[in-house]
């Protein structure tokens, strides 16, 4: 049987050939300009091309034409939310699902926005009717666990785990590897999980137009061009953390590119980093395919990835391989999978010798720690008095401002044991979301505790949020997955952090950065350990005291908060690998002393 026209244009559509698919939507309109199938499907094409305001403009006019048309209504929620109108786009979903309440993929999509607005309860509500939908949906599935984790509600948890554990063994969908950093203890299930994403990926891209890198004219010995990669190049922690690494890179031997694809938050990290990376790349209107070709076209010689596949990421611009050299780092604390990063920056606490097996990417050992940081993060002068933040005048302070989703049971557990060890203490934890507030007071209730030992800190401007860790005794860790970004500010401003190492990358940045600061004391095995240690500090105050001053003493003193010199390792790193590459060698793993001095290992 002969394809049609629109089954034709279709066939370009899902494998990826988008330019290709709406000039035959396109041309389909030009016979029949109200064929609703052709408008929707030529909206989201266009979407895809990030042409956002042709495809939303499009997609009304399939709606106009048909109003019950509910892939119309899912394609709008689409566009709506990738315009960042979450409000606009809930709306256009819920009315798909009226439409057609079996539809799984706008159950689907209706809590993922939900969650960008913070609904996390309607968002787990939402899930579960895809699910009930069509039960095989991954992506459902991925996200009900995930927003269970952040609610703190651990019911029914361990056997939805295992069932998307089951999908990913089998390869049956796409499974973001991100997702598995917050239960998974395996690190070769996590390589397992990044390399079938991977590929996933590498099929996408191949769809596009490939990169044409132009040959490059003999110029004499000119700079090193690398360039970073991100959609967090505003407030957010990445930036934060890296905002002085920009400022301190070498301008006489390495020209600096950033390639912005998230939004522009008009926030000074904003601005600072405008000014601090020599050429800056607002890039969020290009598609996968243009962006990496701009990139090409800058001639860059390392292409840096900030953001792996944490949420609203970009991995097909990596995998189109715009750059002769391409590395992971910073962003996404695992392996991206696949063949096309070359290295991941590193360092041997959080990538032993003996986990290299698990990651695709040849590792950059960097003496210390592989986390970069900003020696001038600005800390508020004062925190205020303790009441003034809802807090006991007297008693431990037991504080946690991970996120959520990194709080598990057994972690829980342990923390109230700790809060009945120690008489008047308290737990601190950041007012994330009301849903993960009920479930934890309950919790706390039903085991004849009182509920108001559980104290919730508000947003606050990032200074602020800094002083008011002087206020906290003891910053009790999570595993699997640490605290990063979160740790790093405790210890900054002072607060002793008990840690435990996990078996990934995700789950020993707590060791990596007591190991570079000198407090391996405060690194722990297991629970049992883990809850000895913060149990000796919470009933010992003059070593509490001894601490924080050895510590306050240890962040002047050492390098990891130095972003100058973190720059220096850096630098050294993307030498050694430049000259490797020019050489014709393959990639290998890359040792980087304190001092600099680079050595490959070609065992």
């Amino acid at each position: 049987m002969a394809t049609t026209p629109f089954q034709a244009a279709l066939i370009h559509h899902q494998a990826g050939r988008l330019e290709r698919a709406v000039a035959m939507y396109e041309r389909i309109l030009a016979e029949d300009p109200d064929e609703p199938r052709a408008l929707a499907n030529l909206a989201i094409a266009l979407n895809q091309l990030r042409r956002h305001a042709e495809a939303e403009t499009i997609c009304r006019r399939a709606i106009r034409v048909a109003p019950n048309h509910a892939e119309a209504w899912n394609h709008l929620g689409i566009i709506l939310s990738d315009r960042r109108d979450f409000t606009a786009s809930v709306e256009a979903y819920r009315r798909c699902v009226e439409i057609d309440p079996a539809h799984h993929l706008a159950w689907t999509n209706l809590g993922i926005a939900l969650v960008r607005q913070g609904v996390v309860h309607e968002a787990i509500h939402a899930f579960r009717r895809a699910l009930e939908a069509e039960p095989d949906h991954t992506q459902a599935l991925m996200h009900l666990i995930h927003q269970k984790q952040q609610a703190c509600d651990w019911s029914e948890l361990d056997p939805l785990i295992l069932r998307l554990v089951e999908q990913m063994r089998r390869d049956q969908a796409e499974i973001n590897p991100f997702s598995f950093l917050f239960f998974c203890r395996d690190p070769g299930e996590m390589r397992l999980c990044a390399d079938r994403f991977a590929g996933r990926v590498v099929a996408q891209a191949r769809a596009m137009t490939p990169v044409r890198r132009p040959v490059r004219v003999a110029e004499g010995e000119r700079r090193l061009r690398v360039g970073y990669l991100s959609g967090d190049l505003h407030q957010h922690a990445t930036a934060v953390l890296a905002r002085e690494l920009f400022a301190a890179h070498d301008r006489t031997r390495f020209q600096i590119f950033g390639y912005s694809y998230g939004p522009d938050d008009h926030s000074e990290v904003r601005r600072d980093l405008e000014r601090n990376i020599e050429l800056f790349r607002d890039c969020a209107s290009l598609d996968d395919a243009t962006l990496a070709q701009r990139i090409a076209d800058d001639q860059i010689d390392i292409l840096v990835d900030l953001k792996g596949y944490t949420r609203d990421a970009r991995p097909c611009v990596m995998a189109l391989r715009p750059a002769p050299l391409q590395v992971a780092y910073l962003g996404y604390p695992g392996t991206m999978g696949g063949d096309f990063i070359d290295y991941v920056v590193a360092d041997q606490v959080v990538l032993p010798e003996h986990h290299r097996p698990y990651f695709a990417e040849q590792p950059i050992w960097l003496a210390g720690s592989y986390q970069v940081n900003d020696s001038q993060r600005r800390i508020d002068a004062t925190p205020g008095a303790r009441r003034a933040h809802g807090l006991p005048e007297e008693g431990v302070v037991f504080c946690c401002f991970n996120q959520t989703v990194k709080i598990t049971p057994d972690i829980f557990g342990l923390w109230l044991h700790l809060l009945r060890a120690v008489p008047g203490s308290c737990l601190w934890l950041l007012a994330f979301n009301a849903e993960a507030q009920r479930h934890v007071r309950g919790m706390v209730s039903r085991i004849g505790m009182d509920p108001g030992r559980l104290i919730f800190a508000p947003p606050l401007p990032h200074a602020q949020h800094l002083a008011r860790y002087r206020l906290a005794d003891l910053f009790l860790d999570t595993l699997p997955c640490n605290a990063h970004t979160t740790a790093s500010d405790a210890l900054w401003a002072g607060c002793p952090v008990v840690t435990l190492t996990g078996t990934t990358f995700a789950g020993r940045v707590g060791a990596s950065l007591l190991t570079a600061l000198g407090f391996p004391e405060w690194i722990a095995s297991d629970l049992r350990q883990y809850g000895r240690i913060a149990l000796e500090l919470a009933q010992d105050r003059q070593g509490r005291e001894q601490a924080r001053t050895r510590l306050r003493q240890a962040v002047l003193d050492a390098e990891l908060f130095s972003g100058a010199a973190f720059a220096r390792k850096l630098e050294a790193a993307f030498r050694a690998i430049q000259v490797r590459h020019v050489a014709g060698l393959t990639p290998a793993p890359l040792r980087v002393t304190a001092s600099g001095a680079a050595t490959f290992d070609n065992r």
